[in-house]
């Protein structure tokens, strides 16, 4: 929030109104004389309201507090997008990317799970359970080399 000081002589713009008397508005609030013997009543000349319109003068100092430097926020992991679609139903995902991974797998040879993961749009958990629909099906085979899994077609 931005906190500002204002001198006395800032800028400010006044306008004050004289009201006119009626004519009419005089006569009730003088009080009439019924004597026969008088001169007869003066009317006031109707008077124009006047205007009196102060010019704004310019102002000596107005302070803002300092801005507060914005907070450094945490950079997040960039979120893989999900296969196809993600209202399809989880036996439908796992077996879309059991076929992406067989493809790749024609494409690119013997790879490690993790290039897997990192390579294909799928989340991991999906991933892993269509390696193990392919393994299910025969249609890969899994080894270890160097605490690596390594996933190549048969």
């Amino acid at each position: 929030m931005k906190k500002t000081k204002i001198s006395p002589e800032t800028p400010a713009t006044k306008v004050t109104v004289e009201a006119a008397v009626a004519p009419k508005a005089a006569a009730k609030l003088t009080p009439k004389k019924t004597s026969a013997g008088q001169a007869p009543e003066k009317k006031p000349k109707a008077v124009a309201p006047q205007v009196n319109v102060e010019q704004p003068r310019p102002a000596s100092v107005v302070e803002t507090a300092p801005k507060k430097p914005a907070a450094a926020k945490p950079k997040a992991k960039p979120v893989k997008p999900a296969a196809a679609k993600p209202e399809l139903p989880m036996a439908e995902r796992v077996g879309l990317t059991a076929g992406t991974i067989w493809h790749y797998l024609s494409g690119n040879g013997e790879t490690s799970v993790a290039k897997l993961v990192k390579e294909l749009p799928e989340e991991e958990k999906i991933v892993q359970r269509s390696i193990g629909w392919l393994a299910l099906e025969d249609k890969i085979s899994i080894s270890i080399a160097d605490r690596i899994e390594v996933v190549a077609l048969k």
